[in-house]
């Protein structure tokens, strides 16, 4: 009896001391590396101004369906490419262009946007460079 008590409680420990546990912090380093990879937007909002309340624009910028399921990839080259995946519009929506990271700014074709925050799953960046002093638009992406 003493023996498979022994046991049991060994486990335990060893079970207990694991690394990979579920209270783990997951550590994410925001580099060009971690962010590359396939996104789907999520989310987006607009501020008019810095007071007002955001709304939800994700069905504003995106009416039509075929547009709300494309897939954004992120290369480590600096390229990206958007593919009209799942309900393909007509004609497809198929793009690329270039992006690079420098701190917490991202440049996508030429334009700066800010990088609000990224947990390696998922990538929220804002463009306040809008026609509109003080407006802010958010995009919410999320790895897939």
């Amino acid at each position: 009896m003493k023996k498979i008590s022994f046991i049991a409680l060994s486990l335990v420990i060893f079970i207990s001391c694991s690394k990979d546990g579920p209270d783990k912090p997951q550590t994410c380093t925001t580099n060009t590396a971690n962010i590359a990879g396939p996104y789907k937007i999520t989310g987006v909002t607009y501020k008019a101004t810095a007071t007002s309340p955001e709304v939800d624009y994700m069905n504003l910028l995106f009416p039509d369906a075929c547009d709300r399921d494309n897939v954004y990839t992120f290369k480590t080259d600096g390229t990206y490419q958007i593919a009209d995946a799942g309900q393909v519009c007509s004609p497809a929506g198929n793009d690329n262009g270039t992006w690079a990271l420098t701190g917490t700014n991202l440049t996508i074709d030429g334009d700066p946007v800010n990088l609000e925050s990224f947990d390696c799953k998922t990538l929220v960046i804002v463009n306040t460079d809008l026609d509109i002093t003080g407006d802010k638009l958010k995009l919410t992406m999320t790895k897939q």
